[in-house]
């Protein structure tokens, strides 16, 4: 019902595909029967119950004195029929104590309750996510809307604020209630009327609509918002994100200290290849979870992970849907193909690449166990493993970045400090070139494990003297290229075929003082012989990073990330390709002040890279790109990244004019700290489609980017604000009602951990759809 009133908004102003929503990827509510006849939804430290004369609000915040509100229908009947609709598969045991007469199992489970004959003509249908409560009044044609009355004892007042939401205040809080949203049906359509708030007294309130037809049947639409978060009792971060082109589906790996949800929920969820918390202090455990279309429904969700640190940095997903999942691991426990007394089900390989030996050794310099890399492949339903392989040498090793063929060979890029990391026959850098005896010098690497694990087609080191970090990779398909994007603080970082502009490391000032650049490599991929096409510096005088890449099917690469630098390569092949703003490419600045993002085009001539497009953005604060995308016809570039700047003046579009209205939860500006901000332009640079950051008060981060088939945006990443935004999907016109029923995306499933509408740990991660909103 929302969903229909902003598409009208957004034609009334003239918007149409610029306008864009926020879909949270968010986690199920369900309701339960209870014993008492009442139907009862959790949330952390909080629950909703559900009984003919109304409902009952329990917030236990920490640190804070339970308190109730009971919502009740003024003069409503108390016979009213209640009863729990579209019932779910999943059912809901309390094990409780050790007397098993009390325990309660098979409790069965809804998406829908809905409240029969309240008043005489009015139906009221409760649902909702663990975002938002919603519920809707339904009443027949010829009945007031002043027939309802909504008492709520235990709150010290109602009243409506300067939004027209419907303020519940408490003594440790406020619950909101957004302005409502009602609708009549004629002929097949719905058509919104206007309704607001009208306050009684200081408990009591009731509906005002104007200018309805009362010989039609109306519905209004009140939303009670919780905002929610992907994470458990302890700290997460999402850091990598990808999405199954055929059906849309999500995936997200990252790292996490949470042994549970709450106390009666785990992080986990049955059946997972690993359901329990294994050990580090430190990174805490990797953990995989995939996401249905809409973002409501979790398919599962595992750690994975031993008895030390795991984190998993990088993910890449089939057409299978099989996950490819790299990152790091102190585990000499990891789970391995070849172990399966470290995982729960399945059928494995008989053997990984490089086994279930941890290679790295005590490193005294170091002071620690070195890590090893580590890639794994999840079988779709999460529950087992294809293969999993530590990959790496005596000293510590890592994958920040993967990507997977249509045959299911994997590649990756990262980082290693092994004099020993495994290399090919036909590897273009053979050996280390740095020395590593004080465990401050790296070298990227370049590498590809076949589709089954067992073999290692391809691995180079790549790198200087110093220190240089692999970040991204791509394969792309159709010219079957591999490119490679990082950063390098070596002034002999291979240079071949290079862009004319960036032969050199231009960021070394001094050998006190030394600033890194970028690099892009690419790679023709001929069997187990990869020809190096090009290999660059992407830079200049200060510091400069390269943290994504993509690239099309014509040999076009795209690199984001952030520089540092004022004479940063800025280009423009034509005067129809739009101009950014900066500040560092304008004022002489360090990097504590400010650092803009970058986002490069290189094309390919067949003898040299060159730059077709490269701008620099941002303001007198600090912006980050961290991850880009291309729609699947290749006709639109994506960005994502956070920023703590408030002014990017990167767009004049009515996008950025209005995206207050859009639920206050796209921005103009920043909200405080960092925020992310997501931008999306075509390939040919002529125009903003959008620019908009989301966030909350403190610090919001964006982590990974991908799309889907339609091109709507996945962001994923790390937030510190109790306030981060929390929405639902917006739905495609050609939903909209015809039954007086909003359909929902997906049927919510019961296997997922119940999160928080406050943040309970240190951090929480992020899951966040953004979709381009229709025209019509």
């Amino acid at each position: 019902m929302k969903a229909l009133n902003r598409i009208l908004l957004g034609v009334v102003l003239g918007v149409a595909s610029a306008q864009a929503s926020v879909n949270l990827g968010s986690l199920p509510l369900w309701f339960e029967a209870g014993a008492d006849g009442r139907y009862l939804a959790h949330a952390q430290d909080s629950e909703f119950a559900i009984s003919t004369t109304g409902a009952e609000f329990t917030l236990a915040q920490p640190g804070k004195p339970v308190e109730k509100v009971q919502m009740t229908f003024v003069g409503g009947n108390a016979s009213a029929t209640l009863a729990g609709t579209q019932p779910m598969a999943g059912k809901v045991n309390y094990l409780l104590g050790s007397d098993s007469s009390a325990w309660q199992v098979g409790l069965p489970t809804f998406s829908r309750v809905q409240l029969h004959q309240v008043y005489p003509g009015v139906d009221v249908v409760y649902y909702g996510n663990q975002q938002r409560m919603e519920y809707d009044f339904n009443l027949a044609a010829g009945v007031k809307p002043e027939a309802i009355a909504i008492r709520f004892d235990g709150a010290q007042k109602v009243s409506v604020n300067a939004d027209q939401q419907l303020v519940v205040q408490l003594q440790g809080g406020q619950i909101i209630q957004h302005a409502p949203v009602a609708y009549q049906l004629s002929g097949g359509q719905s058509h919104p009327v206007t309704a607001h708030y009208r306050v009684i007294n200081n408990q009591t309130v009731t509906f005002a609509v104007e200018h309805y037809d009362a010989t039609l049947p109306l519905v209004i639409d009140p939303v009670l918002s919780y905002s929610t978060y992907f994470g458990g009792n302890s700290g997460e971060t999402i850091w990598a994100v990808a999405v199954n082109q055929l059906d849309d589906s999500v995936f997200v790996a990252g790292q996490t200290l949470s042994i549970q949800v709450s106390n009666k929920i785990p992080f986990a969820v049955s059946g997972a290849l690993q359901t329990n918390f294994h050990g580090g202090k430190i990174l805490g455990d990797a953990f995989v979870a995939k996401f249905d279309a809409s973002g409501t429904n979790l398919l599962y969700c595992t750690y994975l992970g031993g008895s030390a640190d795991d984190a998993a940095y990088a993910i890449a997903v089939d057409l299978a849907g099989d996950a490819y999942v790299g990152g790091t691991t102190d585990s000499t426990n990891f789970p391995m193909a070849s172990t399966p007394n470290y995982i729960s089900t399945g059928a494995y390989k008989p053997s990984a690449y490089q086994g279930n030996k941890l290679s790295g050794v005590y490193n005294k310099n170091a002071a620690s166990y070195s890590s090893d890399a580590f890639i794994a492949e999840l079988a779709p339903d999460g529950g087992s493993l294809i293969y999993s392989t530590y990959l790496g040498g005596n000293a510590a090793d890592a994958i920040f970045g993967l990507s997977v063929d249509p045959d299911g060979n994997a590649y990756a890029t990262g980082i290693t400090f092994s004099t020993n990391f495994p290399i090919t026959e036909f590897a273009v850098q053979p050996k280390l070139a740095c020395s590593n005896n004080f465990y401050l010098n790296a070298n990227s690497f370049v590498a590809r494990v076949s589709a089954d694990g067992t073999s290692l087609d391809y691995s180079t080191f790549l790198g200087g003297t110093n220190y240089d970090v692999g970040r991204s990779i791509y394969y792309e398909p159709i010219q079957k290229q591999v490119y490679a994007a990082g950063w390098t603080l070596s002034t002999n970082f291979p240079y071949f075929n290079g862009l004319t502009n960036c032969t050199r490391l231009d960021g070394w000032r001094t050998n006190s003082h030394p600033a890194g650049d970028g690099w892009v490599a690419r790679f023709s991929v001929e069997g187990n012989d990869w020809p190096l096409v090009y290999s660059t510096f992407l830079g200049s005088s200060n510091y400069d990073q390269a943290t994504g890449i993509t690239a099309d099917s014509t040999g076009n690469a795209y690199v984001v990330g952030w520089t540092t630098s004022t004479n940063f390569p800025v280009a423009r092949e034509n005067t129809n390709q739009i101009s950014f703003t900066s500040f560092v490419h304008t004022n002489n600045t360090g990097f504590i002040v400010a650092t803009n993002a970058f986002l490069t085009q290189i094309g390919w001539d067949e003898t040299n890279a060159y730059v077709r497009y490269s701008q620099v953005f941002g303001s007198r604060a600090i912006t980050v790109a961290n991850g880009v995308a291309l729609n699947l016809d290749g006709s639109s570039v994506y960005v994502a990244g956070y920023s703590s700047a408030t002014n990017i003046p990167v767009s004049t579009n009515l996008l950025l004019n209005i995206t207050n209205n859009l639920g206050g939860l796209l921005k103009s500006t920043n909200r405080g700290g960092f925020d992310v901000f997501v931008m999306a332009m075509p390939t040919d640079f002529s125009a903003i489609k959008y620019f908009t950051y989301l966030g909350g008060k403190k610090n919001d981060v964006a982590k990974g980017l991908a799309l889907d088939y339609e091109g709507n945006a996945v962001v994923v990443g790390q937030t510190l604000s109790t306030n981060f935004p929390a929405f639902e999907p917006w739905f495609d016109s050609s939903v909209y009602p015809t039954n007086g029923v909003w359909p929902k995306t997906a049927i919510w499933s019961t296997n997922y951990p119940v999160l928080h509408h406050i943040l309970v740990g240190t951090n929480d991660a992020f899951v966040t759809k953004i979709i381009t909103a229709p025209s019509n």
